[in-house]
């Protein structure tokens, strides 16, 4: 891969932390999420209602992030622009408040979201999911009971978690793995303050990649048997062909942290309820200001991912 999809990534990141965006006001919600080892777990997020209950958006962000993760704010701008109102929700323990850790392909807490009254009270729901987020929407899809979801978009989803692991634990990425690696040991350590039936705090801050992460945290939280175990069983790459409702996924050629060739390896023989459209220029949530991706050259990418979901 060239240096160019590392400078778009960089680049998108620097922008938006040199010169942040303010997301239109909007209210908390909260939820419950039924856990069988954890009981009740509250679920959190902010909500922009729409004049019209034509639909509801439900955003998803990436590893590491929370609602407030300023690669969202598109989308909230483009779903109000549309007439649509916009649920951004943490996952379990995203909003640093202790209830638990989620994992790539826990879909009780989406599920929780597009079943709630919230939701209810629209005539239809969506959900758009960044990186990891855009992987659970996707778990979603393929699961019996999301007939609740009129349709899902991905950006930049890594559909193959083992691969993506392995990707990010190399060398050479060390930049996005420390980051990353940093905000879920935050996570986590907000988590352990209120339980102690986990690994140490200290062990897992000296955890230096995401196997090693997994192994100790995901893994014995949730039933596997080591992260190996958890990227088999959870990545959606290999069951995307039982896909429940339309599903769009929004790839960057150059991608630097998340392998494109697991993605075309996955949609070699494309499902009939998948559309996948790739971008280049772009890289991990970076995109140039209106790609022609989904047949509007002149519309930023949210705006045509958002008429997209309402074609569905």
């Amino acid at each position: 891969m060239s240096l160019s999809g590392h400078a778009w990534t960089l680049g998108a990141y620097l922008h938006r932390w040199l010169r942040p965006q303010t997301p239109p006001p909007s209210e908390a919600w909260s939820g419950v999420v039924e856990d069988a080892k954890r009981g009740s777990l509250r679920l959190t997020g902010r909500l922009n209602r729409a004049d019209s209950a034509e639909g509801l958006v439900v955003l998803l962000h990436g590893l590491g992030g929370c609602a407030d993760s300023s690669y969202l704010y598109p989308g909230v701008k483009a779903c109000l622009a549309a007439g649509l109102s916009c649920l951004r929700l943490n996952l379990r323990g995203a909003d640093r408040q202790g209830e638990d850790v989620y994992h790539a392909g826990l879909t009780a807490d989406l599920r929780a979201a597009v079943e709630s009254e919230v939701a209810r009270s629209h005539r239809k729901v969506w959900v758009l999911g960044y990186s990891m987020g855009g992987h659970v929407g996707l778990r979603l899809a393929v699961e019996e009971r999301a007939s609740s979801v009129a349709a899902v978009a991905a950006v930049c989803p890594p559909i193959d978690l083992q691969a993506t692991a392995r990707l990010l634990d190399s060398p050479s990425r060390w930049p996005y793995r420390s980051y990353l690696l940093r905000q879920l040991s935050e996570i986590y350590s907000e988590v352990a303050r209120r339980r102690d039936d986990g690994p140490r705090v200290e062990d897992v801050a000296a955890a230096r990649s995401f196997v090693e992460f997994d192994s100790l945290v995901v893994a014995p939280r949730y039933g596997f048997r080591d992260a190996q175990d958890y990227y088999r069983q959870v990545s959606v790459g290999p069951v995307l062909s039982r896909l429940q409702v339309k599903s769009l996924v929004v790839a960057a050629a150059e991608d630097p942290m998340v392998p494109s060739q697991s993605l075309r390896d996955a949609t070699v023989d494309s499902p009939e309820n998948l559309t996948v459209v790739w971008s280049s220029p772009g890289g991990h949530l970076a995109f140039p200001r209106s790609p022609k991706i989904l047949g509007d050259g002149r519309a930023a990418l949210e705006s045509q991912i958002v008429g997209w979901l309402r074609q569905q």
